[in-house]
């Protein structure tokens, strides 16, 4: 029984270095406000430190094992923290993606003493710990506790859908998805249905740039109504029509994106699993494609991303749930280099943005931070309804900026710009918030289209036809038909009555 009890001791001190030195990091920059924000954070960690002390326990079980298991556990965590601190990144699968294919300069740029330093640090407390075992710890029946640690394991795991997603999101069991996650895409290539073209109508140069939008809801758009300015820039923008009356079955990026870019439809929703998507149609026609994200792989739209000729991430090391900064303005840079360099006059664009994504603040530069007072914490009980509007209308604010920046770039083109975001936002209407859910504002996604005096010019029957649908009713399934329709691409299967570019 003492050596039991002086066994438990041993790992809780283990676990608690782990904790300090591993998961902490995670929680540095966390924005919370109060003594409430702060045990909520406290709590975070000591769930955590929870998963640190029941697989230290296994891992210290077996003396052999911890010898090779600790040190190793030791020099990852280390490092996955140092750069979670220094550098705002966590383990992801496009995280894993871009260091498996990066070359021997990248990684030298991120080397630092420094994190050799923290490094070493952490694996000579490690060996420390595992000749402690070696030399004052006996555990008997050393296989009893390991069964009872791995049923322990598995019931804390998955005690709770939101504790497994935040366990999820932090060391060791970010390594392990992410690990399997990046395998998964790497090897199940699904066998998608090609889109037959029956004839592609433009001679033309042609520019069609669509922007996947994140959690912007059409009712805080100024052009829709809405009482606050949101749209400062966009109000005064020649030729461009917002759609406000647009329906989304799904309230999440993981369904909704599938959706928008293949055949996919509310009837024959399966077809998101087995079409190709509007990029593979592009480059059928002989269209540069390219995709420039602001968001990590998805895997219900990886494929899609791979249909691209080009694929860049800038913002690779970033996830939703890495509370810091990071702006949609840094996929402008990307397609930049891309128009300066295309060697066609055809050229698809796709521009996954971080949008709306809570939290708000982190997504929205200084200047356009604007209607206050903002959120104050990640914690939304811990902020109220007028402050989470607020912060909310500066990401639309920011959005307007956006578009309009994006615009500037194709107004002397032939050119047209379609934004549709994935889903819309709850802010507190009946208690929801956020999305995912089942809120009526988390179904109404803001959606825009901007055409160039040049497409005008050679498109005025496209044009009218906008002009005549942009204030009828449409579900999310436009997008594909349209557009196609705007490039004048004529494929199998096409329906009129959903393109927004068509009388019907």
């Amino acid at each position: 029984m003492k050596s039991a009890v002086k066994y438990i001791v041993f790992v809780l001190v283990a676990a608690i270095w782990a904790t300090l030195c591993f998961v902490v990091p995670e929680f540095v920059e966390d924005p919370v406000s109060g003594v409430s924000g702060w045990l909520t954070i406290a709590m975070y960690v000591a769930i955590l430190g929870g998963v640190q002390f029941l697989l230290l326990y296994l891992f210290f079980i077996n003396k052999y094992v911890a010898a090779v298991v600790v040190p190793i556990y030791s020099i990852v965590g280390a490092g996955a923290a140092f750069y979670r601190y220094a550098y705002h990144a966590t383990v992801t699968p496009l995280m894993l993606d871009v260091m498996f294919h990066t070359t021997k300069g990248s990684v030298a740029s991120v080397m630092s003493w420094q994190l050799f330093a923290f490094v070493i640090l952490n694996l000579l407390i490690a060996i420390a710990f595992v000749l402690y075992r070696w030399k004052k710890l006996n555990l008997p029946y050393g296989w009893i506790h390991c069964m009872v640690v791995v049923v322990l394991f598995f019931v804390y795991y998955s005690f709770n859908g939101y504790l497994k997603k935040r366990i999820n999101q932090s060391y060791p069991m970010n390594v392990v998805t992410s690990l399997a996650e990046y395998m998964s895409m790497k090897k199940d290539k699904i066998e998608r249905r090609e889109v037959s073209v029956i004839g592609d109508t433009n001679p033309y140069e042609m520019n069609i740039v669509v922007v996947l939008g994140e959690s912007a809801r059409a009712d805080h758009i100024s052009l829709n109504g809405y009482e606050k300015n949101t749209c400062p820039r966009l109000s005064s923008r020649p030729n461009l029509y917002t759609m406000p009356d647009v329906y989304s079955h799904y309230v999440n990026t993981l369904s909704s994106v599938p959706h928008l870019l293949t055949m996919a439809d509310s009837i024959n929703p399966l077809l998101a699993d087995s079409t190709v998507s509007f990029v593979s149609v592009f480059s059928h026609c002989g269209y540069s494609t390219s995709w420039i994200s602001n968001q990590d792989y998805g895997h219900t739209y990886t494929d899609f991303i791979h249909e691209a000729d080009t694929a860049i991430f800038p913002n690779a090391e970033k996830t939703v749930y890495v509370y810091h900064p990071w702006y949609d303005e840094d996929l402008l840079p990307p397609l930049d280099s891309l128009i300066s360099v295309t060697e066609t006059d055809k050229n698809l664009y796709v521009l996954h943005t971080i949008g709306s994504h809570w939290y708000y603040n982190f997504h929205v530069t200084e200047p356009f931070q604007q209607f206050t007072p903002m959120t104050d914490s990640r914690i939304v009980t811990q902020n109220s309804q007028e402050q989470m509007i607020n912060s909310y209308d500066n990401t639309i604010l920011y959005l307007d900026y956006f578009l309009d920046t994006l615009i500037s770039r194709f107004e002397d083109k032939t050119a047209v710009i379609l934004y549709l975001s994935d889903h819309g936002e709850s802010l507190g209407e009946d208690g929801d918030w956020l999305h995912a859910g089942e809120g009526e504002a988390m179904h109404r996604p803001a959606a825009f289209v901007w055409y160039s005096d040049r497409y005008a010019q050679l498109y005025p029957e496209k044009v009218d036809a906008l002009k005549q649908n942009s204030r009828k009713r449409y579900l999310t399934d436009y997008l594909f038909y349209s557009v196609l329709s705007a490039a004048g691409i004529e494929a199998e299967g096409i329906n009129s009555n959903v393109d927004i570019f068509s009388h019907p």
